[in-house]
């Protein structure tokens, strides 16, 4: 059976200076290897050390992206929690109002009712094109969990 060896296809060539060349030999020497196997061995490790780099280079591009997309998406909910909660102060504030009102007067169960059904409708009528998208926003997402 034949022996399989692996196939360089590719050839480099280069030059030292003189002390780099004896250094380069002796360094072959000391690990018992030839100068093709070191010089490989060297181009290759070189190789691996700049594929790592270009990797570590993107990865470090992909979480700043991460970082800005976060930091975007964080202020967009605190927007829409601090609108939505503004909101729910206004409603507290005119249902108080109302039910301190309503509990003055006499015979207040039914008008009662009437007055949440026209306050509903009047909150729902009330909200800016920004809350209901929030509003929508919001129900999506509470939808899609």
């Amino acid at each position: 059976m034949a022996k399989t060896t692996r196939a360089y296809p590719g050839e480099v060539r280069t030059r030292l200076t003189t002390e780099d060349l004896a250094r380069f030999k002796l360094l072959a020497e000391s690990k018992s290897v030839t100068d093709a196997d070191l010089a490989r061995g060297m181009i290759v490790e070189g190789l691996d050390r700049a594929d790592q780099q270009i990797r570590n280079r993107i990865e470090s591009e992909y979480a700043q992206q991460l970082r800005v997309s976060t930091e975007e998406i964080t202020g967009v909910i605190k927007a829409g929690v601090n609108r939505i909660c503004g909101l729910l102060a206004k409603v507290a504030v005119a249902t108080l109002a109302s039910n301190k009102f309503l509990a003055k007067l006499e015979e207040t169960d039914d008008m009662m009712k009437d007055c949440m059904g026209a306050a509903s409708k009047q909150v729902h009528a009330g909200l800016t094109e920004g809350e209901k998208e929030v509003m929508q926003a919001m129900s999506k997402k509470v939808g899609e969990a």
